[in-house]
């Protein structure tokens, strides 16, 4: 929940993608949950809501919301800018009815996570492939004691970051390619203890990579011989 604020389920809903974040500190967050109509309504129930959205606030300041989609979509806004704009003035009507809509995308959101087994499952895996992601981008940024993006300028460290991406993702499709030939060796074979195992493994696995080694890339046009890696492997 460390990426939540006060806008990002309004932000990605006008723009099309759902965020989706794992809920943790349930009983806090059954206290962000809010209504459209009287709470009153919902006092019989299990998850009571702690208050009611004023949509008249959302309605009354439509334009100016759309105005804000607009500036973030031709990118001539950035998110960290508008929620710095909306903070300054308290008594905003703008500000209110966009905090307004967050927390009606947002109760939508957590009453549809604490019913959905099968959506707590997905975000779970999804926010753990992130975090090994990452913890793969840190382990490559700190070969030869470097703990941080390298350069003096803007654009060196984009590339440093994006010499770091690439290498990250280098790693993953080659973990990626010598799972799916071991699974497709072992799927013709049906061993269903190795296919279990090989389907719970991750591919953003770096154990087996030399990261302060030395590589000489050479254009000889010859592919890697997968079957050659996995040639004598038992998985039992």
């Amino acid at each position: 929940m460390h990426s939540l604020n006060k806008v990002n389920f309004a932000i990605l809903d006008w723009f099309g993608p759902r965020y989706e974040p794992r809920v943790t500190e349930l009983d806090k967050q059954l206290g962000e949950i809010f209504c459209v109509s009287d709470p009153a309504q919902y006092a019989h129930c299990l998850v009571k809501p702690a208050g009611q959205i004023d949509l008249p606030a959302i309605v009354n300041e439509k334009e100016n919301i759309d105005r804000i989609v607009a500036a973030l979509g031709l990118k001539e806004m950035t998110q960290s800018t508008l929620v710095r704009k909306l903070c300054t003035y308290d008594a905003d009507p703008t500000r209110q009815a966009v905090f307004e809509y967050d927390k009606l995308v947002r109760s939508i959101y957590t009453l549809r996570y604490l019913r959905d087994p099968q959506l707590q499952r997905f975000v779970h895996r999804s926010q753990n492939r992130i975090e090994s992601y990452h913890q793969l981008r840190s382990a490559i940024a700190q070969v030869a004691g470097k703990k941080e993006l390298t350069g003096r300028t803007d654009l060196d460290i984009e590339i440093s970051n994006q010499c770091a991406r690439l290498i990250a993702n280098a790693i993953v499709y080659y973990n990626s390619a010598i799972l799916s030939r071991i699974l497709t060796t072992y799927k013709a074979s049906g061993n269903e203890t190795a296919l279990a195992l090989i389907t719970s493994t991750s591919p953003v696995a770096w154990r087996h990579v030399h990261l302060n080694g030395r590589y000489a890339f050479r254009d000889g046009g010859q592919a890697i011989d997968l079957d050659a890696i996995i040639k004598g492997l038992d998985l039992k």
